[in-house]
C-alpha cells in the first residue's frame, strides 16, 4: 500500500510512556504465545487543544481474531474499551480517546476496518504502528503515525490513511524513568544512573534540614522550660518560619503533592516492570538458542542406521 503524507496542520506529540507500554505489551505477548513477532493492539489516550495533540498514555485492547480466507478479521471489544477509557477519565478529566496502536512494519488490508470501528469514540482517531524489528541502520524511532481522511473514490466515500509527522515530548518523571531503564536494562555494570545522582543530593539535603529542625526544636523547648534565656532575634526568625507553614497545608498544595507522589510511584513501578520483562526476554532468547543447539546435536548424533 502506497503511503501518502498528510497535508494537515495537526501537531502531534508522543510521550515516552506510550512507547514503553507498547514495547512491554509486545514482549509479554511474545513470551506468552511463543511467537517471534506477535501482533498486539491497544488504545491511546491523551489531550487535544485545537490542532495540537498529545498522546500521554496507552492500554491494551481486548479483541477477537477470525480468519476469513487469507484475511484476518479483528473485532474490538468496545465495551471493554469504553470501561477502560472511563477509568482514565475519572483520574485525568481532560484525557480522551485519541486512537489505537499495533505492531508491524506495514499497513494491513483490515486495518482500515478496525479504524472505522473506532470512529464512534473519536471522529478522527490516530493510528500508531511500531516496528518491533527495525533495521540496524535506522536512525529514528521505528514508529509511524497515521491520520485518517475521507475521500471520494469511484463516487463512493472511502477512508484512507495519511502518514503524519510527530515529535516526542516528555515530562520530568518520564525522563527519569527512561534514563533509568536505558542505564540498567540489559546491563550488568553497577554504574549509577542520573536518577541515583538526582535522588542522592535530595536525600542529603533533607537529612540536613531534619538535623537543623531538631536543633531549633530543642532550643525552643529549652527556652519554654526556662533552662536558657531566649534571644529575641532568633525567636523572631523562628516565628517567621512558623508562619509560613500554614501556606503549605492548603488543599491545592496537598492535591499537587499527591499527584506528583503518585506519578513518581507509577514511574518507579514502570521501571521495575520493564526491567523484569527485559530480563525475561533475555532468558527466553538464551533458552531458545540453547534448545536449538541441543536439537541439532541430537540430530547429528543419531546412529547411521536411523537415516536408512
Amino acid at each position: 500500500m502506497t503511503e501518502e503524507t498528510s497535508t494537515g496542520a495537526l501537531e502531534i506529540f508522543l510521550h515516552p510512556l506510550v512507547i514503553l507500554n507498547i514495547c512491554d505489551h509486545f514482549t509479554r505477548a511474545r513470551v506468552n504465545s511463543n511467537k517471534k513477532n506477535p501482533r498486539v493492539i491497544g488504545a491511546m489516550i491523551g489531550t487535544q487543544n485545537g490542532r495540537s495533540v498529545e498522546i500521554h498514555n496507552s492500554f491494551e485492547l481486548v479483541y477477537t481474531q477470525e480468519k476469513s480466507g487469507d484475511d484476518q478479521i479483528i473485532t474490538i471489544n468496545k465495551e471493554y474499551l469504553e470501561k477502560k477509557k472511563n477509568r482514565f477519565v475519572e483520574v485525568y478529566k481532560n484525557f480522551e480517546f485519541m486512537g489505537w496502536y499495533s505492531t508491524g512494519n506495514k499497513i494491513l488490508k483490515n486495518d482500515l476496518k478496525v479504524h472505522e470501528s473506532l470512529l464512534e469514540f473519536n471522529e478522527s482517531p490516530l493510528y500508531l504502528q511500531l516496528d518491533p524489528n527495525p533495521k540496524e541502520d535506522l536512525k529514528e524511532l521505528p514508529i509511524k503515525i497515521y491520520e485518517s481522511e475521507l475521500r471520494i473514490v469511484n463516487s463512493k466515500p472511502k477512508l484512507v490513511f495519511l502518514h503524519s509527522s510527530y515529535k516526542t515530548k516528555s515530562l520530568e518523571p518520564e525522563r527519569l524513568a527512561v534514563d533509568n531503564i536505558t542505564k540498567f536494562a540489559g546491563s550488568s555494570n553497577d554504574k549509577a544512573s542520573k536518577l541515583t545522582t538526582h535522588v542522592d543530593p535530595l536525600h542529603s539535603a533533607i537529612e540536613m534540614l531534619r538535623d537543623r529542625l531538631v536543633i531549633i526544636l530543642k532550643y525552643l523547648r529549652m527556652v519554654a522550660g526556662g533552662q536558657i534565656e531566649g534571644d529575641q532575634a532568633i525567636l523572631r526568625l523562628c516565628y517567621s518560619l512558623a508562619n509560613k507553614l500554614p501556606a503549605l497545608n492548603t488543599e491545592k498544595f496537598l492535591k499537587e503533592y499527591q499527584s506528583e507522589y503518585n506519578d513518581t510511584l507509577l514511574t518507579t513501578y514502570l521501571v521495575a516492570i520493564t526491567k523484569g520483562t527485559d530480563m525475561i526476554s533475555e532468558v527466553i532468547d538464551k533458552f531458545d538458542i540453547a534448545f536449538q543447539k541441543r536439537k541439532e546435536r541430537r540430530r547429528f548424533n543419531r546412529p547411521y542406521f536411523m537415516f536408512h
